[in-house]
């Protein structure tokens, strides 16, 4: 799983985060909170984006998490979404 960094959702002080519990923020807890549950039989591990971008699409190609998705890095990324309304 991925995402990117994004205080209060996902947040590390390290510069090469290696394990989960190098992560805190809302994401990572409830993902360690998931895991906890009896009959889960699951595990993760979470890594930041390299680029730090959720996805544009320059130049002919897409970046960050659009990227790894694509490129089969990650099966699954995480992320906080929010809603613009214009008026």
């Amino acid at each position: 799983m991925f995402s990117v960094q994004e205080p209060p959702y996902v947040i590390t002080t390290k510069t090469n985060p290696t394990s989960n519990e190098d992560f805190t923020g809302y994401i990572p807890d409830l993902l360690k909170e998931f895991a906890k549950h009896e009959g889960c039989n699951c595990e993760f591990k979470l890594h930041v984006v390299g680029d730090g971008k959720y996805g544009v699409y320059e130049n002919t190609q897409w970046n960050g998490m659009i990227r790894e998705i694509l490129d089969q890095v990650s099966l699954i990324g995480l992320a906080y979404a929010s809603r613009i309304t214009a008026f």
